[in-house]
């Protein structure tokens, strides 16, 4: 009974205790609960914060970005022209083979039914006769009718009242040209677009758009390695649904000559090696293989085709190289066969498009132009000029009157035979179907081996 009586008051002490801590539980529980809540909010103000801060800081830099490139924008323009865009916010330069805008002011990108116009924030008091023209081809040979022909012209709009909203909105200046043109010939692709691209964008590469009119599906695939090279941003080709927006603009490209970047023209310090560089690094890692220098002897199928081309690469195999006879099936991918170009150390050639591709040999690396009856001066301006401005060793074959097939077709007093320079004065409405496309050649191979000979000792540093 006395252990009855003490459960009592022990068992209500207990209920009691326990009652408390239950109690204490629950106040327990919403104090943490409500310091849990505290601190994830903190947290998350935190995170905002920290998220606002980077935002205001991107910006800043983004902001920074723009301005400078604003200011490398420049160089495009010198003298009154590099006054007139400071003052006015644009200016624009023609000369011999472009029209040619640059616009450190905002602009905005539309396609309407008349075709692309660009709208310009800035221009209000300048009055270069360009600008005020309304109208550019950006296709660098404006003399030429078939080439402007086949380049759709961009408007220009300066101060319009009702500009197109934005669509898009870029954080990089804009770099409008035509891929229209002579685009399509692997000479004009590299001459006229690739090397006056890069020599354009050269300021601000590759914080830029490309604006591509004229744009072919096939050419862009073809030429991607250097256009992802050139900008961080894939191409733009203007359609009626979007207006794009740009803090700054390039209308048009500029252009110093066949295969050239002059050093001492605006932009100013990019020369041709530059550009050369410049493709090799967009090209895939070469792998250098042992045994005999590689010759590359480019086959043509068409005109100025080298009639005993099977015996002049076995003189090539007898002059102690190994050799590969490119068809215009392998040398139309411009990747695979720049790489394989990029490793030889001879490229041989009858006089054409096909020689564009000296633009991928190594420095000390050696051209041979087979030059055809009446092409001399052309296959100096083309190609060997351009070859020794890019530190390439250059060597001529020209053929003699017997090994072109002109000889069986005129006679021997004919001036076609007899005064070839004198044919192509007339113009080269004249001179292209007999000369360009009206002759093949047949080698002399003992004379066109000495010729070879003569580039292995060159290749190999004997003779300089």
């Amino acid at each position: 009974m006395g252990s009855h009586q003490w459960g009592g008051p022990y068992l209500s002490f207990l209920l009691h205790f326990i009652a408390i801590l239950v109690n204490g539980s629950r106040r327990l529980v919403m104090v943490l609960f409500f310091l849990s809540f505290l601190y994830f909010a903190l947290l998350r103000l935190n995170f905002w914060n920290q998220k606002l801060s980077n935002l205001m800081r991107n910006d800043v830099v983004l902001q920074h970005k723009i301005g400078f490139s604003k200011f490398l924008l420049q160089r495009l323009v010198k003298g009154e022209a590099h006054h007139e865009l400071i003052q006015n916010g644009v200016s624009c330069v023609s000369d011999t083979h472009s029209d040619f805008c640059v616009t450190t002011n905002a602009v905005r990108i539309a396609f309407t039914a008349s075709g692309v116009v660009l709208h310009l924030t800035a221009g209000e008091n300048n009055h270069s006769p360009v600008l005020n023209s309304s109208l550019i081809r950006p296709y660098p040979r404006k003399t030429d009718p078939i080439a402007m022909s086949r380049t759709s012209p961009v408007a220009l709009l300066s101060r319009h009242p009702h500009p197109p909203p934005c669509d898009a909105v870029h954080p990089s200046p804009a770099f409008i040209f035509s891929a229209g043109g002579f685009a399509g010939n692997f000479f004009h692709d590299i001459n006229d677009v690739l090397l006056p691209l890069f020599l354009t964008a050269s300021p601000v590469l590759p914080n830029l758009h490309l604006v591509i009119t004229d744009l072919q599906p096939y050419w862009s695939l073809k030429y991607r390695p250097f256009l992802r090279r050139l900008s961080s941003f894939a191409p733009i080709s203007p359609t009626p649904t979007i207006t794009h927006c740009f803090p700054s603009a390039v209308l048009g490209l500029k252009y110093h000559g066949e295969l050239l970047c002059n050093e001492t023209e605006p932009p100013g310090t990019v020369s041709s090696h530059d550009f050369r560089r410049f493709l090799h690094h967009s090209l895939p890692a070469d792998h250098p293989s042992g045994g005999p220098p590689l010759l590359v002897l480019l086959s043509r199928r068409k005109s100025r085709v080298l009639l005993n081309e099977e015996e002049a690469a076995g003189a090539a195999r007898d002059a102690g190289f190994r050799v590969l006879v490119a068809t215009p099936q392998e040398t139309g991918t411009v990747e695979e066969f720049g790489s394989v170009v990029r490793g030889c150390g001879v490229l041989v050639g009858v006089h054409g498009a096909g020689l564009t591709n000296l633009v991928f040999l190594r420095p000390g690396a050696v051209v041979v132009q087979i030059v055809p009856w009446g092409l001399d001066w052309a296959s100096e301006e083309y190609y060997g000029r351009p070859a020794r401005r890019m530190g390439l060793e250059y060597l001529e074959y020209r053929i003699a009157v017997e090994e072109s097939t002109l000889r069986g077709e005129y006679a021997e007093d004919d001036p076609v035979l007899a005064d070839p320079w004198g044919v192509n004065l007339k113009g080269y409405n004249v001179s292209r179907p007999v000369y360009v496309d009206g002759q093949n050649v047949s080698l002399d191979l003992r004379r066109f081996g000495e010729t070879l000979q003569t580039a292995r000792r060159l290749l190999l540093g004997i003779a300089r």
